[in-house]
């Protein structure tokens, strides 16, 4: 091979990897872009947990339940946590972080049943 004719296949060559990265950008893309909604669905579930679960011991303890949820998740903004209680029934929801055109569909709810011994069933 000549080396004009070299250096022109090593030019295609340099242009088709760019065309290989141009391609492969907008999937990589999407990929992480689906890793992040799924962390996020993820710790929204966590935080509803672990609110519900602080709320219904308060409410058995005879404490307030709100207090209690938004006192154990501190990193969850008010605006994103929800807490309502109706009798023994202590429901909280928290809306996952993020654009609500992507995460929407991810924000958790978690219900737990807190009665006090005197309650009964």
């Amino acid at each position: 091979m000549t080396a004009p004719r070299a250096r022109r296949a090593r030019a295609g060559q340099r242009g088709q990897a760019s065309v290989e990265v141009v391609a492969l950008a907008p999937l990589v893309l999407v990929v992480a872009t689906a890793i992040v909604v799924a962390l996020q669905a993820r710790r929204a579930g966590e935080a509803a947990g672990v609110a519900a679960h602080a709320a219904g011991i308060a409410r058995i303890a005879g404490r307030d339940p709100v207090a209690a949820a938004r006192g154990a998740v501190p990193a969850v903004p008010r605006d994103r946590l929800r807490v309502r209680v109706t009798g023994s029934r202590i429901t909280v929801r928290v809306r996952a972080a993020g654009p609500r055109v992507l995460v929407g569909r991810f924000d958790a709810e978690r219900t737990v049943d807190a009665r006090r011994a005197e309650e009964g069933r």
